[in-house]
């Protein structure tokens, strides 16, 4: 029964270091891709604070820099509980192995006490021998040969328990140096969250001072994108009914299985332009600097280095080469029954009814000092259903 408690608590020790490690490991794996994100967010900001005056995109680039720097530090908030849990648990376990040999050892001198003291002599052979019958003897056999057999046994469980409380300890001064590790990283991303959050604090400042410019220049803009919305919705009502037209069975076939390689990719597509970051996200929010402005995105805004090369995500048909005032070029890719429309391009270098292959160069983003012309407006649509990009993206 004690062999298999130990057996139980080994492998249960084991499960719970598994379990531990892999939740360490998607934490990393969330630290990365935020590392990642605040590394193209500071190579942005670089081109955009060369601009003489504070701009909306360089507020949005702290704004979404901080938020990755709050996931670094969430991480790193949650490794550290984890392995703060899993050393109290493997000190706890040594104490409980210590005990379990200390035990043992107690049970081993029990052993040989009772054996003294039963035949008393210094000879095993002479215990055997003294025998009156061989009766006795017999018996007297077979307690020689479970008393060796115990003495055995308890030699060796200590000897297993010692070995797994040195592994213990080895592995619990690991955790230890880790978790060190942790706590200073962890502190040094809090220093440079205080920075960057001073840095927000004096660009909003900056703003504040304009405040009424800024603002009448929004709703101005807020209009005009709100008419090129409704302009592009009825481009899209269009290319819809172009679908629902008449057609053979080939090319029906043709769309369901085009529409079926674009639903297996959801969550694996890149980011239609290199060096990217998401500024402004999909759906109803507050605007990130005009808190009273709610801003309605049928897309995701990302901001990139001038002169950017934009991309498909996903091969299919150029069904529209378009300029929106507002949007400003605009191209429209038909993936079966999908679409993705990449906007605010400087120039484009498809045209209608070409075909296009995953990754392959549509067009240009703005070489210009304009922080706002360097950024791709993107969405994805469903028949006339608007979808969230970042679900179709890779993260």
């Amino acid at each position: 029964m004690k062999r298999l408690l130990l057996t139980i608590l080994t492998l249960c020790v084991g499960l719970a270091t598994a379990l531990g490690q892999s939740s360490i490991d998607k934490l990393n794996a969330e630290i990365k891709r935020a590392e990642k994100e605040i590394a193209k967010n500071e190579l942005l900001l670089k081109e955009v604070t060369k601009s003489k005056k504070t701009n909306q995109t360089e507020i949005k680039l702290l704004q979404v820099k901080i938020n990755n720097r709050n996931k670094v530090v969430s991480s790193l908030n949650k490794q550290m509980s984890l392995i703060s849990n899993d050393i109290k648990q493997k000190e706890s376990d040594i104490a409980s192995m210590n005990t379990q040999i200390e035990n043992h050892k107690k049970e081993y001198a029990e052993i040989v006490r009772v054996a003294y003291k039963n035949h008393k002599v210094g000879s095993p052979l002479l215990f055997l021998f003294s025998s009156k019958d061989l009766d006795t003897a017999t018996r007297r056999l077979a307690f020689m040969r479970r008393y060796n057999n115990s003495l055995k046994q308890k030699t060796t469980d200590i000897e297993i328990l010692k070995n797994k409380v040195s592994t213990q300890v080895e592995e619990l001064g690991r955790q230890q140096q880790e978790l060190d590790s942790k706590k200073s990283a962890h502190q040094k991303e809090l220093n440079t969250l205080d920075k960057e959050r001073k840095e927000l604090r004096a660009a909003g400042k900056k703003l504040d001072a304009n405040e009424k410019k800024i603002s009448k220049e929004l709703k101005a803009k807020r209009e005009q994108k709100r008419a090129a919305q409704q302009a592009l919705q009825r481009i899209i009502d269009e290319e819809t009914r172009k679908t629902k037209r008449k057609m053979t069975d080939a090319e029906r076939r043709a769309i369901t299985e085009l529409n079926g390689k674009f639903d297996q990719n959801r969550g694996k597509m890149l980011m239609p332009v290199n060096g990217g970051v998401i500024i402004e996200k999909y759906g109803k929010h507050k605007h990130p600097t005009q808190r009273h402005i709610t801003v309605v995105n049928k897309g995701v805004n990302i901001a990139a280095p001038k002169g950017a090369e934009v991309f498909a995500v996903f091969e299919g048909e150029v069904a529209r080469v378009m300029f929106i005032n507002g949007l400003n070029n605009c191209v429209m890719l038909r993936h079966g029954d999908y679409f993705t429309i990449y906007s605010n391009l400087a120039s484009v270098s498809v045209k209608a009814g070409q075909h296009v292959g995953t990754n392959s160069q549509i067009g240009r983003l703005s070489d210009g000092d304009n922080p706002d012309d360097q950024q791709l407006h993107f969405e994805v649509w469903f028949h006339t259903m608007d979808q969230d990009p970042e679900l179709w993206l890779a993260q």
